[in-house]
């Protein structure tokens, strides 16, 4: 299949057929109708009439079957009409694209893109290069689905597979033969080697009716994948959710009341404290789940009047691990700034509404900010990202917070999840997009920025509270005594995060145990988790720009309280004097980053940043 067979493809035969075909129906349904007021025959009782019935009652099945044949058929025609229109809209819109660059790409027959020019024209227009041909291939693909679609459709018909199966009547047998025809729903792009590029040009050679039956027959294809548009996923996610509480709702409610759940059970004699803490167990275990479902879908309303929308980007319930999901306040398919937050350890879904809500304030901070700069009409989404598990603090996964594992499995699904805000958004890599980790998230951020290994993607990282930044793929030899060994060579800086000189950033608390310089008892020093150098030097040793958490008052004349324990640096605060809780210095800081306004200095040439 080659991109001038979609041109070949006619649309307006295809409409004259079904046009056609619908002609024929009412033909055949005007001869099933008459057949069947002729088998009544009333007022004629003899064998004779039997017999008479029975030839017309076979006359009028086979006029069914022919129904549902040309039912088939129009079925078809209608739907592979509006997914060849489609195809050639978008393989226009492809070749406009291509044409827009001046002769500097070209287009073949088979998808594929070329760059022309200097090398330094190459290496610019290589991104819409690769952009253009996945979306020229992905047509490709889908042409090749409908012609394959086509053709089982009418090796049925030729096998007599299609026909009006037992209908009675001219609208079950219609009926009948469509439901055996049309387009089926086209599959992603899976496997090694598919990016989320790939997937947003499979969506976007969709026509809009197989977009809806892919939504209806598969959302689990679209819910949790990278490259489908945010509203999409998050539209599938909610339905998801929404029957998630439903069931656990149904869990609650099918409990019988604890007397009589004990009675039953052998719980209310002697040694009945064992059943006793069963129940009670079971009970907080249900009771708890509705809970947090609950409060996911609750930190998704919009709470007061001119909030951004928000959604549900990712929602995943992997059989015997935590639950995984991911909320955007504002939409980064059409945001100029992103910013995408890993918490740390301890994090489960029931924390989803306080990082919403954090997200939230964030938001709003970066909105003000992009004001009094002057920056006008640009949008901003704030995303919480609890796609792994973290470690958590009340059993023997935290033993693993002394490792990088989980970070590490996290790496590649928290990359793949930066590169589907680029693909995704309107702005594609000009989106300013900001990476940020908390505690043993930013372990889990700056994992995934190697895992990227391009740069282009992220363009901003800020670590909190952060115990080490972890290594990379690359080994070193050292020794112990004149025994060399191999070690692999921690993450040092911006190259190995794939940013632009200046664009990764730390902070800490003081006091912080995890980053800091903690004190026993406020006296007695003792070395951080950072010092410890279980994920590499601590990040404030690093050559990266170190920000401030102390307590001061930013150039818009808010007096911030400083960060002062390890969960603190992203939380509001009371404020005396203002009406609504404000940031701390280190959220104020990634309100600056996440505005794309850290290299913006003020009017008076001050730093808007807190150093």
């Amino acid at each position: 299949m080659l991109l001038s067979d979609i041109d070949s493809w006619n649309v307006g035969a295809l409409n004259s057929i079904a046009t056609e075909l619908a002609g024929e129906l009412k033909t055949v349904e005007g001869v099933a109708t008459d057949l069947d007021l002729i088998s009544r025959l009333p007022g004629w009782d003899s064998p004779a009439a039997d017999a008479a019935r029975g030839k017309i009652g076979e006359s009028k099945g086979k006029v069914l079957d022919d129904a549902a044949v040309i039912g088939a058929v129009a079925q078809l025609a209608e739907e592979t009409s509006a997914a060849v229109a489609t195809l050639k809209s978008q393989l226009e819109e492809v070749r406009a694209a291509v044409a827009a660059q001046g002769g500097m790409l070209t287009l073949a027959d088979n998808g594929d893109v070329t760059v022309h020019g200097s090398p330094d024209t190459r290496e610019e227009l290589a991104p819409i290069a690769e952009a253009l041909e996945a979306r020229a291939k992905a047509l490709i693909h889908q042409a090749q689905d409908i012609d394959a679609d086509c053709a089982e459709v009418f090796t049925n018909l030729s096998e007599g597979d299609i026909t009006a199966g037992g209908a009675t009547d001219f609208a079950g047998a219609q009926q009948q033969g469509r439901d055996n025809s049309g387009l089926s729903a086209p599959s992603p792009p899976e496997g090694e080697g598919a990016t989320p590029q790939d997937v947003k040009a499979w969506w976007d050679a969709l026509s809009t009716d197989e977009q809806n039956r892919v939504k209806a027959e598969h959302p689990e294809w679209i819910g949790d994948r990278d490259g489908v548009p945010v509203e999409v996923r998050s539209e599938v996610n909610v339905a998801q959710l929404d029957a998630e509480i439903a069931e656990a709702q149904r869990e609650v409610d099918s409990l019988p009341p604890r007397d009589q759940w004990l009675r039953e059970n052998g719980g209310l004699g002697p040694g009945g404290y064992l059943q006793e803490r069963k129940y009670d167990d079971m009970r907080a275990q249900k009771d708890g789940r509705l809970a947090e479902l609950r409060g996911l879908k609750d930190s998704l309303a919009q709470k007061t009047e001119g909030e951004p929308p928000k959604y549900l980007m990712l929602l995943e319930f992997p059989e015997g691990r935590e639950p995984l999901a991911a909320v955007a306040v504002g939409n980064p398919d059409t945001a100029e700034h992103v910013t995408v937050t890993a918490p740390g350890v301890g994090t489960t879904l029931d924390s989803m509404p306080g990082m919403v809500g954090e997200a939230q304030a964030l938001h709003t901070e970066i909105g003000a900010q992009l004001d009094l700069a002057q920056v006008r009409n640009e949008e901003v989404a704030t995303i919480a990202w609890l796609g792994y598990e973290p470690p958590q603090a009340d059993d023997i996964s935290i033993v693993e917070a002394g490792f990088d594992r989980r970070a590490n499995e996290a790496a590649p699904d928290l990359a793949e999840f930066y590169r589907g805000i680029n693909a995704t958004n309107e702005h594609g890599s000009e989106v300013n997009l900001s990476a940020f980790g908390h505690s043993y998230g930013s372990l889990t951020t700056a994992q995934a920025l190697n895992e990227l290994g391009e740069t282009g993607v992220v363009d901003n990282a800020a670590f909190y509270g952060s115990p080490g930044l972890g290594f990379t793929d690359e080994v070193m030899t050292e020794y112990h005594g004149n025994v060399p060994y191999q070690a692999p060579v921690p993450i040092g800086d911006e190259s190995d995060l794939f940013l632009a000189d200046g664009h990764a950033y730390v902070m800490s608390a003081p006091g912080d145990p995890i980053s800091g310089d903690p004190k026993l008892w406020g006296v007695i020093p003792y070395p951080s988790a950072g010092d410890l150098g279980a994920f590499g030097p601590n990040p404030l040793t690093l050559p990266l720009e170190q920000l401030s958490s102390d307590a001061t008052v930013t150039h818009d004349g808010v007096p911030r309280p400083g960060a002062v324990t390890h969960s603190d640096y992203p939380r509001s605060v009371e404020v005396p004097g203002y009406e609504l809780p404000q940031l701390r210095t280190p959220a104020y800081n990634l309100a600056i980053i996440g505005g794309g306004l850290a290299d913006v200095p003020l009017d008076n040439g001050d730093d808007r940043l807190v150093r």
